[in-house]
């Protein structure tokens, strides 16, 4: 199989994977919550990258939802949103933290914590990893994954590129609920 094709069916996989094992994962802890990460929440990548990357959990929320709030801020002064909506969108960037890694840029929030875009990116994809990994072995452990199974899920993940910061690159800017043309700069 030509590599390209291999690395899209690892992908699939890892993220069916995922999907299936975390269903049971996010349900118990409510349904999505806070959304912005398939299969959990954002609240637990969050978590995971900050260790990943030697931040608290606080520190890394706070820059990406400063980030989402500057981004709204930008928005606005562009024309690309009202500014009588800047306020709800702020209050929904404060609390969906899902939403505000959404709309916010990679390097403000890289410079908000005095890291490069790189080391942001790497700790995300890490902590996705480890997110992956950990639903694995807990799909074993409830017994809804055979050994066998897992064990090939695990070794296709260390072929799979996990995204980064951002789950699945820059989707343009539709958080603001309508993908009104703004293509936004990473």
């Amino acid at each position: 199989m030509k590599r390209p094709t291999r690395l899209i069916l690892l992908a699939a996989t890892a993220l069916a994977a995922l999907l299936t094992v975390g269903g049971t994962v996010a349900s118990a802890h409510g349904g999505p919550g806070r959304g912005g990460f398939k299969g959990g929440n954002a609240d637990d990548l969050v978590a995971t990258a900050a260790k990943e990357l030697d931040v608290t959990a606080a520190r890394l929320t706070t820059a990406i939802t400063n980030a989402a709030v500057a981004r709204i801020d930008e928005a606005v002064t562009d024309d690309d949103i009202e500014a009588a909506d800047a306020a709800d969108l702020k209050e929904r960037a404060r609390d969906n933290l899902g939403y505000a890694m959404r709309i916010s840029r990679t390097r403000a929030v890289a410079s908000s914590l005095g890291i490069t875009t790189t080391k942001l990116n790497d700790g995300f994809r890490a902590a996705r990893k480890a997110l992956i990994l950990a639903r694995i072995n807990e799909a074993v452990a409830d017994g809804d994954l055979t050994a066998a199974r897992a064990a090939e899920l695990k070794a296709d993940l260390e072929d799979a590129e996990l995204p980064g910061y951002k789950p699945f690159g820059f989707h343009g800017f539709h958080g603001f609920g309508g993908g009104f043309g703004f293509h936004g700069r990473k």
